[in-house]
């Protein structure tokens, strides 16, 4: 057979392969085969922005493929979040979802914006961010078991500010409220800073803040922390007990993770997962984070859905607790 004969035989068929593209073999062991957008519900700057960037630094070094990250802000994390889950599941679209975006924000809109059970992969858990009962310096409550028994005893005199109707410190403090038979009163603030300076200036008894501004006002000697929501105590005031220390059933804590669009390959997934471990891996990492009142706090794939479930459910029950209308 002539060299042209052969040609003209194999040349459809050599077409025909390379439009079809590598088999899937091939496919898995190039993802990822270019830069990855890891998109970000809050602000730059912000707890999640920071913990999301020094993720996609360590995912970046894992992958061998840049992760950039892209801030979509708004609507309590529901832009971004609804841009994720309706994006193509090839692993190119990422996200970095805090607790409140993906488990409370369905629970408050009257047609919900995605269902976090159905629409979203879960890749893992990567880090944990914590709030705090705050109050000024000069209180006159000592401690959380001092604030408890007066908030028995004068239903609806003590107040708690928070950085929002709907916020993470509202929910928990009306949890507080619904675990310990309680009437302490929300005042609630356009945002952190506007509750930190109404905490300051006594215009509310304590305040739920996140762990990170809290240690600010610590550090500053402007207020003291009496009590942590969280399953533990909190590295950042190891003095103060948890609530369940206090008797109060409560456990609650914020997270920032990775999740993908429903429908990732498997095989994504893995390579994704074992990636962010690695990212957790990092040295010195768990430090950097502590020192701006953050955790490191990384889980598997499995772990982290059994999280955004049971959020899921907790967030529900919190809204119903607090009265919140639907908008």
């Amino acid at each position: 057979m002539s060299t042209a004969t052969f040609t003209r035989i194999l040349a459809p068929a050599i077409l025909s392969a390379t439009l079809l593209g590598p088999g899937p073999a091939q496919a898995e062991s190039e993802y990822p085969a270019r830069p990855i957008t890891l998109v970000v519900p809050l602000p730059a700057g912000s707890d999640t922005d920071t913990i999301a960037r020094l993720m996609a630094d360590g995912l970046g070094r894992s992958l061998k493929q840049p992760v950039v990250v892209e801030n979509r802000v708004g609507a309590g994390g529901q832009i971004a979040m609804k841009y994720v889950a309706t994006a193509k599941p090839d692993g190119y679209t990422l996200a970095a979802p805090f607790q409140a975006a993906l488990t409370l924000v369905p629970h408050i809109r009257k047609t919900p914006p995605y269902d976090p059970r159905t629409d979203f992969t879960p890749i893992g858990r990567f880090g944990s961010l914590g709030i705090a009962v705050v109050v000024p310096e000069d209180s006159p409550f000592k401690s959380f078991d001092q604030l408890i028994a007066k908030a028995r005893a004068e239903p609806g005199k003590l107040t708690f500010a928070s950085f929002g109707v709907g916020s993470g410190g509202h929910l928990a403090g009306e949890m507080l409220n619904a675990a310990a038979g309680l009437s302490i009163v929300h005042v609630p603030y356009k945002g952190t800073s506007e509750a930190r300076v109404g905490l300051l200036r006594k215009e509310v008894d304590m305040a739920i803040l996140g762990d990170g501004l809290a240690a600010l006002l610590v550090h500053d000697g402007k207020a003291r922390v009496l009590a942590v929501p969280q399953a533990a105590r909190s590295p950042l005031f190891p003095d103060a007990p948890t609530f369940r220390e206090a008797g109060i059933p409560l456990a609650t804590q914020g997270w920032v993770g990775l999740a993908g669009p429903a429908g990732l390959p498997a095989e994504v997934v893995k390579k994704l997962e074992a990636a962010l471990q690695e990212a957790a891996s990092t040295p010195g990492l768990k430090e950097r984070l502590s020192q701006i009142g953050l955790q490191l706090a990384p889980t598997d794939a499995a772990g982290f859905s059994r999280i955004i479930q049971d959020d899921y459910v907790l967030w529900g029950k919190a809204v119903d607790i607090a009265g919140i209308e639907k908008n």
